[in-house]
């Protein structure tokens, strides 16, 4: 990995490489591969079957890694200057993705989000991440001061609003919220006014109320998956059980970690398959049933190291579009860290939003590179001038 970005990057940019971006990509990326095998192997019926599917699944991942790498090398390496050029190709090229995942959609577990090529599956909604941090930059850049004026405010959450009800219309809650938190970000980077802000939050909070008092715009599921993270235990129906089910079993995990861990596929929840999908989105309290209070420190504070050096970027780029860049990416990936934690230590409602570069699935691992190499690309060329 070391070696190939070297040699793709020109010389007088070699020097402003972030290795320690790299190393904390690699280390996540590592733990994560480990984790996976641990927990899938935990839901195999035996010994034999556990360690086949464990090596299946953590195989995979790596080979989704590995195509990650190449992918985050490939967009560490080009100038993100350029894509302003291309951001109007990419912004309708990514609406016509999530239109076909309403007519060809592959449906999974009640929602249609992804596109069968070949035998692999592919998530549009993900690639959206990445396509409205460039695209929404752009546009950024290209209103400049004016953000502070209310109409052109209005337009910047026009910008998104069609991929938003795409993404929502699939139904993926999740994915739809880490759109409106990239804009949210991006736009108070850009120095959208305070009160233009408050004033879209209250909105939001009007559109929710709404929403839950009709019922309209709002699935059963998701509405009862709110419900029951407030409810006593002892008071809930069979069915709002089953629907605490798997938060429950990530919290027992959790907990069960206790200070150091209960050891490498060592943890009762995680070793019997307790947890459902604890390989996935629920893939943090695998981790931290085997690794402890310790462990879990640990893997979060190498999430704050990573955000730590997209904020020191955003502070040393002379460039006004390569800081919306980075604040877009750090913004989308803290977001996608505090929610998945919470929603595994049962603090916000289960929303099927992963933990970056940790949580199994090939188009996450690719979407969350894709993001690590802008920052990268943008922190070898934070200088204007070099010399």
């Amino acid at each position: 990995m070391i070696e190939v970005l070297r040699s793709l990057i020109e010389p007088r940019h070699r020097k402003n490489i972030d290795w320690v971006v790299v190393f904390c990509v690699l280390l996540v990326m590592c733990a994560s591969i480990a984790t996976i095998y641990s927990a899938s192997a935990g839901h195999a019926r035996d010994l034999a079957q556990a360690n086949s599917v464990g090596l299946k699944q953590a195989l995979r991942q790596g080979i989704f890694n590995l195509l990650g790498l190449g992918i985050l090398a490939y967009v560490a390496t080009r100038d993100y200057v350029g894509m302003q050029r291309h951001a109007s190709i990419l912004y309708w090229g990514n609406i016509a993705l999530l239109l076909l995942v309403k007519i060809f959609g592959k449906e999974k577990k009640g929602a249609a989000r992804w596109i069968d090529i070949g035998s692999f599956q592919f998530q549009p909604s993900e690639l959206t991440k990445i396509v409205i941090i460039l695209t929404l930059a752009t546009f950024l850049v290209r209103v400049g001061p004016r953000i502070k004026e209310f109409p052109v405010f209005c337009q910047s959450l026009l910008h998104i609003a069609p991929a938003m009800l795409l993404i929502k219309m699939q139904p993926d809650l999740g994915t739809a919220l880490v759109v409106g938190a990239i804009w949210l970000g991006m736009v108070f980077l850009a120095g959208a006014d305070w009160k233009h802000l408050t004033a879209i939050s209250l909105a939001g909070v009007a559109l929710f109320s709404f929403a839950w008092k009709t019922g309209k715009g709002l699935e059963d599921y998701q509405r009862n998956r709110i419900v029951v993270l407030f409810m006593s235990r002892e008071n809930m129906t069979r069915e709002q059980r089953d629907m605490a089910y798997q938060a429950d079993q990530g919290v027992a995990a959790i907990g069960g970690g206790q200070v150091t861990g209960q050891g490498y596929r060592q943890g009762l929840q995680t070793s019997g398959g307790f947890v459902p999908e604890n390989w996935t989105d629920f893939a943090f309290s695998a981790f931290a049933e085997e690794t402890g209070f310790v462990g879990s420190v640990a893997l979060l504070a190498v999430y704050l190291l990573l955000l730590a050096r997209g904020l020191i970027c955003i502070a040393e780029s002379e460039d006004t579009f390569g800081r919306l860049i980075v604040g877009g990416v750090i913004t989308y990936i803290g977001f996608h860290v505090i929610v998945n934690v919470a929603m595994n230590c049962a603090f916000a409602p289960v929303v099927g939003v992963p933990l970056p570069l940790f949580s199994y699935g090939g188009s996450a691992a690719w979407t969350n590179c894709a993001a690590i190499g802008l920052l990268l690309s943008v922190r070898m060329r934070r200088r204007k001038l070099q010399f």
